[in-house]
């Protein structure tokens, strides 16, 4: 009995330690994804207000509001979308021992092997981890 419980406790503090970093990871990976894939078919660069706070904290959306000289969509550091580069993406870790600092990849031509970078800041507001900022990674 107390082998299994042990056993058991070892389980889920194993599972307490990998979880959070790939459930941040698996969710960029989505965000993107369907971002990418939906500002592509709208044409318009411009997903409504209410879809993407479950997403991004109320900071950074206020930020990207007030900036009305923005000529690039600040989620992606890029002026324009293609859905191809839905094929390339990938997210990892940007520095070790820096839990919230994610690197997102794609390339925007695969025939020249053009990749394009950012740095996402993750932070947690009300109990859930969402984008806190954006930049280039050049």
């Amino acid at each position: 009995m107390k082998k299994t419980f042990f056993a058991a406790v070892a389980v889920l503090l194993a599972m307490g330690c990998a979880g959070p970093e790939e459930d941040v990871e698996a969710k960029l990976q989505h965000f993107y994804s369907w971002y990418i894939t939906t500002n592509d078919t709208l044409k318009t660069g411009k997903v409504s207000a209410d879809t993407l706070e479950k997403y991004i904290t109320a900071a950074y959306r206020e930020r990207i509001a007030g900036d009305s000289e923005l000529d690039y969509d600040p989620l992606l550091s890029a002026q324009d979308y293609d859905k191809k580069w839905v094929n390339t993406l990938t997210v990892s870790k940007a520095t070790a021992g820096r839990e919230k600092i994610y690197r997102v990849s794609f390339l925007t031509d695969e025939k020249e092997k053009i990749s394009h970078n950012i740095v996402v800041t993750m932070n947690k507001e009300h109990g859930e981890w969402k984008i806190d900022y954006v930049e280039a990674n050049k």
